[in-house]
């Protein structure tokens, strides 16, 4: 009994010192990656990012016809955008220039998607997005990076207004509004851009609305079919950004 009883405290102080260590913001940003590749290292709470070493000429434009698959089912925030940019800027690096995002998420910072949205579209690569549940908030400027915008059955999407915090001093009240003002601007833009001009009906001024995914279709938010695994023809990678299902670090 007094054996058991050591081996089961040793274990919990393992598992503790796991967790703990797992929840320590320093270390290496590399981590996880594809099946098969070489060279991973351990990783922080936040970063998975594959460590790959150099890649020939050859490899690079081997790679440029492979798709890379970078599943995103996060908590949008600064972190999550981050690892989100350079999990596609290390692959475009090694000569990847094809991407498969397949994502379910609650939304979170608009700012972590700008972030995201403007990194991403400003590169020469093409992106495919895959609506997978539920894809709501800040996570449809994400869903609007594609180029082919999938979605499974059973998906949608919340659009709700944008909201902040008005403050009694006035100098930080109008700050606000400028701020808020400013990013109604961008998320406007960044709907337009993706599918037209909202329908009147949807009211975002004043109430969320949730999209269904025929109804995305018929607006165009959803512009590819359901089965978007069909246009992989060769599999370079598969990767993913570090699940959160919290309000990480802003």
């Amino acid at each position: 009994m007094g054996q058991g009883k050591n081996i089961m405290d040793t274990i919990k102080r393992v598992i503790a010192a796991t967790l703990f260590a797992a929840l320590l913001p320093q270390g290496t940003v590399r981590a996880q990656s594809a099946a098969g590749t070489t060279g991973v290292t351990s990783s922080t709470f936040y970063s998975m990012v594959p460590s790959t070493g150099d890649t020939t000429a050859e490899e690079r434009a081997a790679n440029a016809e492979k798709t890379v698959v970078v599943n995103f089912t996060s908590f949008i925030s600064s972190a999550s955008s981050l690892q989100l940019v350079v999990l596609v800027q290390d692959h475009y690096r090694r000569g990847y220039r094809k991407f498969l995002i397949p994502m379910q998420t609650a939304g979170g910072s608009v700012y972590g998607a700008m972030y995201a949205y403007e990194a991403l579209s400003a590169m020469p690569i093409e992106i495919a997005t895959v609506a997978m549940g539920n894809v709501d908030s800040a996570g449809i400027y994400l869903y609007c990076l594609g180029d082919r915008r999938y979605a499974t059955p059973g998906s949608s999407f919340l659009f709700h207004p944008i909201q902040g915090a008005m403050t009694p001093n006035r100098r930080e009240q109008e700050a606000t509004e400028r701020m808020i003002e400013a990013m109604v601007d961008w998320t406007h833009k960044v709907n337009r851009d993706c599918f037209g001009d909202t329908p009147e009906e949807w009211d975002l001024d004043r109430r969320d609305y949730r999209v269904m995914m025929d109804e995305a279709t018929e607006v165009g938010l959803v512009n590819a079919g359901s089965d978007y695994f069909e246009a992989v023809s060769d599999l370079g990678s598969v990767t993913y950004t570090f699940p959160t299902y919290y309000s990480a670090p802003q």
